[in-house]
């Protein structure tokens, strides 16, 4: 009787089965790496080009602010040089050389007023603020001019008279010997309509938006998020972003900000006032276009992982 040979173990575990598997495993592990790579350097590209793009507009910002508060510093410069002892003898006539100069309540929304060495207010427009006879000595603005005569900008405070956030520039007044013998005083009132409306009424993009602090006092100046105004910025190590621009770092980063959002932020320094300003953008608006493109990445490599099985079993089940 004749008998035909039966092959020797299972197709399945054949030499050309094993180097197959191996080639299949190989090229999926390939793509898959493919995939992790491309989606890394997608998001790391995507965080430098919009940190990039972000510093570029706050730069831009921070220029607009020091520049108005640099004029607004050379106005009342130019404004007490007209100011001497004879007239800070004469309150009356102060009063009505400060009312002569109404640009200067055109620059200051929370008016300006003159104190004289013991920092009583002598002058002041506009008149319904009443601050004549007040004494602002405790203010930091007041002692720093009169002690070393130079230009300054105040801590944001809430105004004696104004009962409103508010923060001051002041200038010195000279006599004749160029010895300090008053100050020339101009607030802003950030209750009010006034030239920071730029940072308050704009948002970065759908739910991001700008931040102006004073490091030097802890404290942020103003916001788009007007609940911020005057309030104390977050402690050391709640931000680690923060805590870098804190120290004057200049520059953009990522980090989970003190109210537990992962924020993509940029901040430039005002040197007028010592201050800076941040801008502010989730990361979830931020990375939204790149999480789009990483899921449909991650599909088509899926898929592409299914098609190369799929084929690979029927050509092994037709050999």
């Amino acid at each position: 009787m004749n008998t035909q040979a039966k092959p020797n173990g299972s197709p399945w575990h054949s030499l050309k089965f094993r180097v197959t598997a191996v080639t299949l495993v190989i090229f999926v592990l390939s793509i898959w790496a493919l995939s992790l790579f491309v989606s890394r350097s997608l998001q790391a590209d995507m965080e430098q080009l919009l940190g990039e793009q972000q510093l570029s507009v706050v730069t831009s910002l921070g220029k607009h602010v020091n520049d108005d508060l640099t004029d607004r510093l050379k106005g009342l410069e130019t404004v007490a040089k007209e100011l001497d002892a004879a007239l800070l003898a004469h309150p009356t006539a102060l009063q009505a050389r400060l009312e002569q100069r109404p640009l200067l309540q055109l620059l200051f929304s929370g008016g300006v007023f003159v104190t004289g060495s013991d920092g009583t207010t002598i002058a002041d427009v506009p008149g319904s603020a009443q601050r004549i006879g007040v004494n602002y000595m405790d203010r930091d603005y007041i002692g720093k001019v009169l002690k070393e005569g130079q230009p300054v900008i105040g801590r944001p405070v809430m105004g004696k008279k104004l009962q409103s956030p508010i923060f001051s520039m002041a200038v010195p007044v000279r006599d004749a010997q160029g010895q300090v013998i008053g100050v020339l005083v101009g607030g802003t009132d950030l209750g009010k309509p006034n030239f920071l409306d730029k940072i308050t009424q704009s948002r970065y993009g759908q739910t991001g938006g700008y931040f102006l602090i004073a490091p030097q006092h802890k404290l942020f100046v103003t916001a788009t998020d007007k609940s911020r105004i005057m309030q104390p910025v977050p402690g050391p190590g709640l931000n680690a972003m923060h805590d870098r621009y804190m120290q004057g770092y200049t520059g953009f980063g990522l980090a989970v900000s003190s109210r537990g959002v992962l924020e993509l932020s940029a901040a430039k320094d005002i040197p007028a006032a010592g201050w800076f300003v941040v801008a502010i953008l989730p990361a979830a608006e931020a990375f939204a276009p790149v999480r789009i493109m990483q899921e449909r990445l991650l599909w088509a490599t899926l898929l592409l992982t299914v098609l190369t099985g799929a084929l690979t079993w029927l050509v092994l089940r037709r050999q």
